[in-house]
């Protein structure tokens, strides 16, 4: 579904429309594969499947600039939630039409439509103190230290809202979690270790991580993913499984993430998870997080060994203990 946002003057003089293309879309579908054909594979799966049917809930918007038949730029937004939760994503202009003021036109028309829209939190990745990372500056998002995380936030009481504790549900993840696993894994609080499968310390962003799970399970090479679902659709835990690469698949390995205010409930998303999968599942975790200790313990983990000084935090040291479960092939 095409929407006309706004028409504006190039610094070329040219005329350029700016348009929200709302997957799915058969208009266009194949211009905007084509423009956006250098993401490669796994990026272009989502937007292949969902130019063609809504996949999974998730909303992607391809925010675009055309002149006349030719597309010079685009911004595009992936989100969860009818009040919506997003990632910005995919924002490129191709060399020849750089400097012309066509980026910054595009990611201004995507603000004002997000807010408009509802949008309560968007997230981006970028280089941090590039070009780039000043057009988004200037369009109300804030970068987090120098990461090239940057958020933006037009609902002021986000965090206090979003994340109250609510009722929770446990299910495999779908298309419609990618923006908010994002936010999920950028809060300030909780686990400094949120997934050895991933490698994320602290906080961080799961974009990226999130496309490739996808295709990996897609491909058999990750087992499960579940999520925690709070009554108002905020996804406030993950858990993963799969084999091992380090240890050639013989053993297999657990990743979940909490968020602080649903500790109570963690071990519901760990018991709605097959563990049972590999003969010996391992888990990692830090000796100064007794709530996770306690979720594994509680569906049949215990420490096994730990490894002293294993991650830097600031100046200081972190220690990590393997938590592990055997089964009776074992």
């Amino acid at each position: 579904m095409k929407t006309h946002l706004r028409s504006m003057q190039l610094k070329t003089g040219e005329t350029m429309d700016i348009f929200r293309v709302s997957a799915p879309d058969e208009e266009f579908r194949e211009r905007i594969l084509a423009f956006l054909h250098h993401k490669g594979q796994p990026w272009q799966i989502p937007m292949e499947q969902n130019l063609d049917a809504e996949l999974e809930g998730l909303g992607q918007h391809f925010y675009i600039g055309v002149i006349g038949e030719e597309i010079v730029g685009n911004a595009s937004s992936v989100e969860g939630l009818e009040r919506p939760v997003g990632i910005l994503q995919h924002v490129f202009t191709p060399p020849a039409r750089r400097r012309q003021g066509i980026c910054s036109a595009i990611i201004r028309a995507y603000a004002e439509d997000f807010d408009a829209r509802g949008g309560r939190a968007a997230y981006l990745h970028t280089g941090y103190d590039s070009p780039a990372y000043h057009i988004y500056k200037a369009a109300g998002f804030v970068g987090y230290l120098d990461t090239g995380i940057m958020e933006r936030f037009p609902d002021p009481h986000f965090h206090e809202d979003f994340w109250a504790p609510r009722p929770v549900t446990v299910r495999d993840t779908r298309w419609a979690d990618w923006a908010l696993l994002d936010a999920l894994f950028g809060i300030g609080d909780g686990w400094f270790l949120r997934s050895i499968y991933g490698r994320h310390w602290g906080r961080s962003g799961y974009e990226g991580q999130y496309v490739n799970n996808r295709k990996e399970l897609a491909e058999g090479r990750l087992a499960q993913m579940k999520v925690l679902e709070a009554e108002n659709g905020a996804v406030v835990g993950l858990a993963q499984l799969g084999p091992d690469p380090i240890f050639r698949g013989d053993t297999w390995l657990l990743d979940f993430f909490v968020h602080p205010n649903y500790y109570g409930e963690g071990e519901r998303l760990l018991a709605a998870t097959d563990l049972r999968r590999g003969a010996k599942v391992q888990c990692y975790c830090e000796p100064t997080q007794p709530e996770k200790a306690r979720m594994l313990e509680a569906v049949g983990f215990s420490a096994e060994t730990t490894l002293p000084r294993q991650v830097r935090l600031g100046e200081a040291w972190l220690d990590l203990t393997i938590y592990a479960a055997k089964w009776e092939s074992y």
